[in-house]
């Protein structure tokens, strides 16, 4: 393993005294014990105390005296790998990596975390691994289309590289970045921590905790870079129609350019990185068209607009609206917020926050301490979320919460509105769910109540029902005046893979299979009589928490191995069995059924019109990884073979 990055410069040990101060000390913890082997640093009185909530825990809940003993112990050890030296512990066991993670997070992590966390170590400190070119070559003439150049896009490019499948990606843009292109509305940012939105392959030194859209928007661009996928794109091209050629065990796709000009190209297989929070969706109200302002959907902000001073009315109060408010309320002369339903909101200490020179030198320079900083994040914002969301049928109070842990959790973030509130206690009812928390997407308080609480913001809990030409009216039939109209109303999640028609065998549409907007994939990635059509980020396939990032690799990861099974076989296509889509999916089903996400309470783009759990997946993130390394070759039949060239 190498323990430092290549660049880093000599540095003494006054000056790495002075970095380490600003360390998380239960990521040193894990360094100390790997570098040096002793098992005392896994053992009182240096064990870190339980992580609550969302934060760092910086401090590990440790006193200080016991703090600056790990500090002290951490700079010797830091010498040592910068000094050329390996750790003791190369890489992590299984075993060992379960204990080590449970020990930087205070709390018992199980046996089954050690095997997924284990691999991802050796993956994200560069350990040598196998080869992962296919041991049969890729056959002559293969060659495979990426649909879209964002985050799931850039991650099969990287894929395809490095196992030198020849590729074409397409992407409607003129550059790679996806959603990041798209949304530029003010406050635009990650409500994930910035080292969890991260490729693998791409560590990056971010500056800021959570990073916001201009950031986010030149790392993908680097990313793309990085992997070599530029030579291999075609911007401002859509993909219009994908249809399976039974006889030739192969797509025919039909490409669109910017000019209007079509194209027919064959392709052996497709892996569909198109996303799914990129079609807008507005609401059913009429007189969308009457409105004289500029009135715009979220996505769509204009990049000349001048707030300064206007009465804006911003429709919605989800993931964008959140963001959007805070930034503007204080240049607005007047803001009006139409709130559907109310939303969990949990507290944002880190928010805007710089991460500190010291931490970024740590983070660039050391693979151990990044990775172990990573699963630290990883396990916050992930499993041990989860656990909070599954139904206890035991539970006495279903109305309120699904479980005792949720019902703390209830408890906790209502104590958070009513201190953010502070005297305006006339807005604690109407931000108050009545709903269990995680029941809708959990957001991070980017100042929400904050902006709430001033003169110039109003609250409305009706919702709008017509536009007329100066503002809107609700429901209950009262006239808001606006200068401009912001539809921070959300976008079409249901209805996967819906920007291009696709044809699989006997002329099946996909539409026609998902009956619209009932979209079902095994492991979110194939779909039976669609051969080698793999979809990343496919139904149920979306983390309930955790690093959207890791799971579209985690998918890629499957889908790679699927192709190098299929080329070993000598197979031209391979189609998911219908008894195992079925299996899946009825267990998906029933599985769901146990999640916060199906209380009846709640209304969320989780769910479709019938109210089917069909955006995240309701498995833990070890459930999910655990299957998706035992699926195999066998659950798909083998269609064709081909001669090698």
């Amino acid at each position: 393993m190498d323990a430092t990055n290549t660049e880093t410069t000599d540095i003494g040990k006054s000056e790495l005294a002075h970095i380490i101060e600003s360390a998380n000390v239960p990521t040193l913890l894990m360094v100390l014990y790997q570098v040096t082997g002793d098992r005392r640093w896994l053992a009182a009185p240096y064990l870190p105390t339980r992580t609550k909530g969302l934060g760092d825990h910086d401090t590990g809940g440790l006193p200080e005296d016991i703090q600056a003993e790990i500090r002290q112990a951490a700079v010797d050890a830091f010498d040592h790998l910068l000094r050329g030296n390996p750790p003791a512990i190369d890489i992590p066991t299984p075993e060992q990596t379960a204990e080590m993670l449970g020990v930087c997070v205070g709390e018992p992590v199980d046996d089954s975390y050690g095997v997924m966390f284990a691999e991802e170590f050796r993956r994200r400190v560069g350990a040598a691994g196998e080869d992962s070119r296919p041991e049969a070559g890729v056959p002559g003439g293969f060659r495979a289309l990426i649909i879209g150049s964002g985050v799931s896009g850039i991650i099969a490019a990287q894929r395809f590289q490095e196992m030198g499948v020849p590729y074409l990606m397409v992407d409607k843009h003129d550059s790679p970045g996806g959603n990041w292109l798209d949304n530029r509305y003010p406050g635009a940012g990650v409500d994930t921590p910035s080292h969890l939105y991260s490729y693998s392959f791409a560590p990056h030194d971010w500056g800021y905790h959570f990073e916001l859209r201009a950031s986010l928007e030149e790392y993908f661009g680097k990313a793309f870079d990085l992997v070599g996928a530029r030579p291999n794109a075609r911007f401002g091209t859509e993909v219009v129609r994908a249809e399976y050629d039974e006889a030739e065990a192969r797509w025919r796709v039909t490409l669109r350019a910017a000019d209007g000009t079509t194209e027919v190209l064959p392709f052996n297989a497709i892996v569909s990185a198109v996303g799914m929070l990129n079609r807008p969706k507005l609401p059913a109200v009429s007189g969308l068209d009457r409105f004289r302002g500029p009135s715009f959907h979220s996505s769509d902000w204009p990049a000349d607009l001048d707030i300064t001073g206007k009465r804006v009315a911003v429709i919605g109060n989800g993931a964008s609206a959140m963001q959007i408010v805070p930034a503007i309320a204080d240049q607005v002369g007047q803001l009006t917020i139409f709130q559907r339903t109310p939303q969990w909101i949990a507290p944002f200490d880190k928010f805007q926050q710089p991460i500190d020179e010291g931490s970024r030198y740590l983070l660039r320079t050391f693979p151990i301490y990044r990775t172990w900083y990573w699963l630290k994040l990883y396990w916050q914002f992930g499993d041990k979320v989860l656990d909070s969301l599954r139904k206890d049928p035991e539970w006495p109070h279903p109305e309120r919460a699904v479980n005792a842990r949720n019902d703390g959790h209830r408890e906790y973030f209502t104590q958070y509105i009513r201190d953010e509130l502070g005297d305006r206690t006339d807005l604690f009812d109407k931000t108050l769910p009545t709903y269990p928390p995680y029941g809708k997407r959990i957001l991070l308080d980017n100042g929400w109540y904050r902006a709430l609480r001033r003169p110039n913001v109003t609250l409305v809990t009706d919702a709008v029902e017509s536009v007329g030409e100066t503002g809107v009216v609700t429901c209950a039939g009262a006239a808001y005046d606006a200068d401009i109209l912001v539809w921070a109303t959300g976008f079409d999640a249901t209805r996967f893979v819906s920007s291009l028609d696709v044809v699989g065998r006997e002329g099946v549409t996909l539409r026609q299979a998902w009956d619209d907007d009932d979209a079902r994939a095994y492991l979110g990635v194939t779909v039976p009589g669609f051969p080698n059509l793999f979809l990343i980020g496919g139904p149920n396939s979306f983390p309930g928490s955790g690093s959207f990032m890791y799971f579209m690799e985690v998918q890629m990861g499957y889908i790679a191995r699927l192709f190098a099974s299929m080329f070993a076989a000598g197979a031209a296509a391979i189609d998911v069995r219908e008894d195992v889509y079925e299996e899946y999916c009825d267990l998906v089903d029933r599985t769901s059924e146990l999640t916060v996400w199906t209380h009846p309470g709640t209304n969320t783009y989780f769910r479709n019109a019938r109210g089917r759990l069909l955006f995240v997946s309701p498995f833990r993130n070890v459930e999910y990884w655990t299957r998706a390394r035992k699926s195999s070759i066998e659950d798909y039949h083998v269609l064709a073979t081909v001669a090698r060239r």
